[in-house]
């Protein structure tokens, strides 16, 4: 969060006046105010808190950080900045050239952010920042494919999206591509396989690959079966946060 804070206070230095009337806007106004702040510096503005918090939301899902925890890590900045949801509900309607807004705008239709929920709107957004190579949109279609989430489950595109990531070297599409193979999810069931995957995004700090790690030691699928291996994953998936790992702990012990 440290890297959205120090963007956010670049733009506030250039027109302090401006960005305390921007603050002292009520969050729940209906209609937006943008027409009575400067232009210029209100999009950019915008355009640097959009950037960053795609960027900070994919850090966190690379991090195998639970989708709750991550919902509330947007919401609490867009407060703690005093961001009118409106505002920049609007911004992103009226900015769909960029990819970052193309995703957002999907995320917070498919949340109900600044809106009521509408994930076949969300569908059509991520499918379209999908087509401009971003990568958090990747992960979040191939979600929606995998859950039959607001579209029909298509686990070819789970795997085919799962892979796209995995060969960027991201850990949320490495354990993705993992759980295609250890499930049989649009490809051939693959425990080995799985476990290979699993491991290379467990060291890469993804908390949920830790998990599987764990799971594949504990139950030896894939693997040679080894509770203290399957101990020391779930602990280093539980110093993260990962509340499944946690439970596991305290049945183990």
């Amino acid at each position: 969060m440290q890297s959205v804070n120090n963007s956010v206070n670049n733009i506030l230095n250039i027109s302090n006046q401006v960005i305390q009337n921007f603050n002292k806007m009520d969050m729940k106004e209906i209609e937006p105010t943008t027409q009575v702040i400067n232009e210029d510096i209100y999009e950019e503005y915008l355009s640097i808190i959009i950037d960053e918090l795609v960027s900070f939301y994919f850090k966190m899902t690379n991090e195998g950080k639970e989708e709750n925890i991550r919902k509330q890590h947007i919401l609490d900045f867009i407060n703690n900045q005093e961001i009118n949801l409106r505002e920049i509900y609007y911004y992103l309607i009226n900015n769909q050239n960029d990819s970052n807004s193309i995703y957002l705008l999907g995320y917070f239709n498919f949340n109900g952010i600044g809106t009521n929920i509408n994930k076949q709107k969300a569908l059509k957004l991520y499918q379209k920042a999908v087509k401009l190579e971003n990568n958090v949109a990747q992960y979040s279609l191939a979600k929606m494919y995998l859950d039959g989430d607001g579209v029909n489950k298509n686990n070819f595109m789970v795997f085919e999206l799962s892979k796209e990531l995995a060969k960027k070297g991201y850990s949320v599409g490495i354990n993705g591509l993992g759980y295609c193979y250890d499930f049989g999810v649009g490809t051939y069931v693959n425990k080995e396989k799985a476990v290979e995957l699993y491991q290379k995004a467990a060291k890469l700090g993804n908390s949920i690959a830790q998990y599987n790690v764990a799971w594949m030691y504990e139950y030896g699928k894939g693997i040679k079966k080894d509770v203290t291996q399957a101990i020391y994953w779930y602990k280093k998936s539980a110093e993260q946060g990962y509340k499944f790992s946690q439970n596991k702990l305290e049945a183990l012990s």
